[in-house]
């Protein structure tokens, strides 16, 4: 690493210090003193420095730090439960359709398939999602409308066989008020222990003037009881912010109760079956007016923002849990 990317990444942490001190925390050092500590628990404990600031790493101790699951620590995680030959099945989303298809209730259009397929996929279905074969916390999604000739062929050269084209879904009434110019979804991870899928987290994510509901790019996510579907958190966005009801429509967030919710819990479940070779998954999954409707999954989901909401680690918690099951390999366990 030059030392132009180095001074780039001690600047993160400037920034991020800003925010957190923005967001009305009291740090315990000036900017100077938190560089030390981000590079000083980078190098210890593997966090990345925008987990640092999330997980509040300034504000724990050694035995609490080490109860997270950080960038260090993810990849091999990754490797042990989820194995590489099974990975596209929902890494690849145009194959997707093809494992998972009758849970994801919605028509798919495969660039190859050429222009005029693409002009007759479009009368039938005008309003469409786009999104990226291989993309991560929805990067390059997007929205199109695509009701005249000039719209559609504009759209067309956009896209690439890496594309993904979708009929684009709608939130049911509830969701949609929290906002309407999003498709808001419901993260739920399971693992699979003992020949079945176990719900251990779930979160409700929401755009923010954006099309995409991903805290990263911009969205705000809240914490699910996994037993009533209630929102139990404050919302929060990647600039460390709360918000108990939306910032730009007003509706509340905190006690919210997501509908349908044992259908959601139910087709999470299903989805993971499908697989289960991949022992860790998360589902992203909209509920829309004719019920939960499964949107992805992913094998390689981050841990960032069910850890942030906690402040609490989840990694001796999962991994006790996978090599307790009778599924786990009886290879030795990893030292994470």
């Amino acid at each position: 690493m030059n030392i132009k990317s180095c001074l780039n990444l001690l600047n993160k942490i400037d920034a991020y210090t800003v925010d957190k001190t923005l967001a009305g925390e009291i740090l315990p050092a000036g900017k100077t003193g938190m560089k030390i500590r981000a590079v000083t628990d980078y190098l210890l404990y593997g966090t990345s420095f925008s987990e640092y600031f999330a997980y509040r790493f300034y504000a724990l101790n050694r035995a609490e730090k080490k109860t997270f699951m950080t960038r260090r620590h993810m990849f091999r995680f990754f490797d042990r439960y989820n194995p590489k030959e099974y990975r596209d099945r929902i890494g690849d989303k145009r194959l997707t359709h093809l494992y998972y298809g009758d849970m994801m209730k919605r028509d798919q259009f495969d660039y190859r398939e050429g222009f005029d397929a693409f002009v007759r996929f479009t009368k039938e279905h005008p309003r469409l999602f786009i999104k990226r074969a291989f993309s991560w916390g929805g990067e390059g999604a997007y929205f199109a409308d695509c009701y005249t000739s000039d719209r559609i062929k504009a759209e067309w050269e956009k896209l690439d066989e890496n594309s993904v084209i979708e009929e684009r879904l709608e939130n049911c009434e509830q969701i949609k008020r929290l906002h309407p110019g999003s498709l808001n979804t419901i993260k739920v991870v399971t693992l699979w222990i003992n020949g079945r899928a176990e719900i251990q987290t779930a979160l409700f994510r929401m755009g923010y003037n954006k099309p995409v509901d991903n805290v990263h790019l911009g969205g705000i996510c809240a914490l699910v009881d996994i037993d009533s579907g209630a929102v139990f958190t404050k919302a929060f966005d990647h600039r460390f912010q709360e918000y108990v009801a939306h910032p730009v429509t007003g509706e509340q967030i905190v006690g919210f109760l997501i509908p349908m919710w044992e259908e959601v819990k139910g087709l999470a479940r299903k989805a993971a079956a499908v697989t289960p070779e991949m022992r860790y998954t998360s589902w992203d999954i909209a509920v829309t007016e004719k019920g939960p409707v499964l949107i992805e999954g992913n094998w390689d989901a981050e841990f960032y923002s069910e850890q942030m909401l906690m402040l609490k680690g989840i990694r001796k918690r999962y991994c006790e849990k996978l090599e307790a099951s009778r599924d786990s390999s009886p290879a030795a366990v990893l030292k994470f």
